[in-house]
């Protein structure tokens, strides 16, 4: 439905221009009145059955105007500016017209007086006779204001030709028109519409990098660490402790004697701390076996 209303609206637009175009154009084209002149068509009397072939003089008498012959007979210069002779309906006369400036008219005018002897001759030799009289009905009349250009009938030419001037772009250019992908296949070409980015891009940078990290997944660097804390955790603590050492029925006489100070061991009991020479002592016996 928004599609169409834009198609009727995009449309109606085109030929309002188109009207206006032409409008313009019209207005500056040179103006020219209209001459016209209306002649009687009557039998002569001889012969008697002239007037029963009256309604068909009337046509043959514009078809003698609008020849090519007659006017260039007894037009001469004015020949460009003849607008056509015409049958008057439900009479016996024959209306003919001119365009005319503003400076030809009484030029004009005089043409069309005479017309009707021009045309009086001309039939004379080609009914080798004169059945037929003509006669001005009136004095020539000329138009209230110009009749040409049609400002108008030609306003209504431009709307009706910038709508279909509108109509077959639409067809060729948004309709038909089509392009080549990568698969060979073709696809409609759509048309790239304008956004508030195109003004503004770095609002599209700025809403670029929020999506990016609203929706990516953070990346966890580890960090390096020296060999020896690693192996330091996976390696248990070892703690240590002083345990008896068990007896043995006998002891190296090998063994090497501790010279070097021991420091003190604290321990919790109701005697009282050691001193050095009995806990060498005790050592001593300790390392040969004796305890």
């Amino acid at each position: 439905m928004a599609g169409l209303k834009k198609f009727i609206s995009n449309i109606i637009l085109a030929a309002l221009v188109g009207a206006l175009i032409v409008f313009a154009a019209s207005l500056f084209l040179p103006k020219k009145w209209q001459v016209s002149g209306k002649i009687v068509v009557f039998p002569s009397g001889k012969p008697a059955s002239a007037s029963q072939n009256l309604s068909e003089e009337i046509g043959n008498t514009a078809w003698i105007v609008n020849g090519d012959t007659f006017q260039k007979r007894n037009f001469g210069d004015f020949g460009a500016d003849f607008a056509g002779a015409e049958v008057v309906k439900n009479s016996s006369m024959v209306l003919v017209k001119f365009r005319s400036a503003e400076s030809d008219i009484q030029a004009i005018e005089d043409l069309i007086v005479k017309i009707p002897g021009q045309v009086d001759e001309y039939a004379r030799d080609l009914y080798d006779g004169s059945p037929f009289k003509y006669k001005m009905a009136s004095d020539p009349e000329i138009s209230a204001r110009p009749a040409w250009p049609n400002v108008i009938g030609n306003t209504a030419w431009g709307f009706t030709i910038g709508a279909i001037l509108y109509f077959l772009y639409w067809l060729m250019v948004e309709d038909f028109i089509f392009k080549k992908d990568q698969g060979g296949e073709e696809s409609p070409i759509e048309p790239k519409r304008k956004s508030v980015f195109d003004f503004f891009p770095e609002m599209e940078e700025k809403e670029t990098f929020e999506k990016k990290v609203k929706f990516e997944k953070p990346v966890v660097i580890e960090e390096k660490k020296p060999e020896a804390e690693i192996i330091e955790k996976k390696t248990e603590p070892v703690e240590k402790t002083f345990s008896a050492p068990v007896k043995s029925s006998s002891a190296p006489s090998n063994l090497p004697i501790a010279e070097s100070e021991i420091p003190p061991v604290s321990e919790a009991s109701e005697y009282s701390e050691p001193s050095d020479e009995e806990v060498k002592e005790r050592l001593n016996k300790l390392m040969r076996g004796e305890l």
